[in-house]
């Protein structure tokens, strides 16, 4: 093989490589750790709004009461690490939560509309996949699909990079979202991975975010013994993924919740 086939050769297995990079990054530096064992990802809906929306799960929001989260940002260095940054976010404003869960299914958008104390690339809403989106992708059973998440509270560094793994629909992403609002994931999900985004890359080699973790599934049997009698939880590695046009019918929800009064 000459010279200049081996180049293009290179190059051409190079490229998908470098795709795959480009739109995981994009969709790492939108996620962030909840510290408690949760995570999220920062989106921005489109002029005039200039508010940043947190998405999680809906169960990391369990107790209305709770008036603060402690949300693990990142601060880019020269040297291209980045400083971890602790900041405390209010969940409340005049005893009236910011916050607003989907009426039936296992997602919370949290409206930030105060400044951040460092600059976030949150992505636009447009990266969430509707029912025409996820139908141009052509995704099937046993395509693959991207989790990013913090398992078990695991972080990638002590910057606090989320972990990134790979799976597969393990069932198809059947449509409509109302008939059908959830699909399963071949991949082993822990405490911690609660709202973590599940992606794939679109056809303009930017994140397309198909849904969000909810729960892993588990087998629990029961041994029994003369004297003794114990319970075990075994993971499937299966887990529930919660369709992203609810993602985005939360966030409308959120949004309009949330809006100044008209005068």
């Amino acid at each position: 093989m000459n010279k200049a086939v081996l180049a293009v050769a290179i190059t051409m297995l190079a490229a998908p490589v470098a795709q795959a990079a480009d739109f995981a990054t994009e969709m790492m530096e939108a996620t962030f750790k909840i510290k408690g064992d949760a995570t999220c990802f920062l989106l921005r809906r489109e002029a005039p709004d200039t508010a940043l929306y947190l998405v999680t799960a809906g169960h990391a929001f369990s107790d209305p009461k709770t008036k603060t989260l402690e949300l693990v940002l990142r601060k880019p260095k020269p040297d291209g690490s980045y400083e971890r940054i602790e900041h405390t976010v209010s969940l409340l404003r005049e005893e009236k939560p910011l916050w607003i869960r989907h009426e039936k299914h296992d997602v919370a958008v949290l409206k930030i509309s105060d400044p951040l104390p460092v600059p976030v690339p949150a992505l636009p809403a447009s990266v969430l996949a509707d029912e025409t989106k996820l139908k141009a992708a052509g995704v099937h059973l046993c395509s693959p699909l991207f989790v990013l998440a913090y398992p078990a509270g695991l972080e990638a560094d002590k910057s606090g990079l989320p972990i990134a793994r790979q799976g597969i629909f393990a069932s198809p992403p059947l449509l409509p979202s109302t008939t059908h609002p959830t699909f399963l994931a071949d991949y082993n999900a822990f405490p911690g991975d609660s709202g973590g985004p599940v992606f794939i890359q679109a056809a303009d080699h930017r994140p397309l975010v198909v849904g969000i973790v909810s729960e892993q599934h588990y087998y629990d049997a029961a041994m029994k013994a003369v004297f003794q009698e114990h319970s075990i939880r075994t993971p499937l590695g299966v887990t529930k993924i919660v369709h992203a046009q609810l993602i985005r019918e939360t966030l409308e929800a959120a949004a309009k919740q949330n809006a100044a009064p008209t005068k």
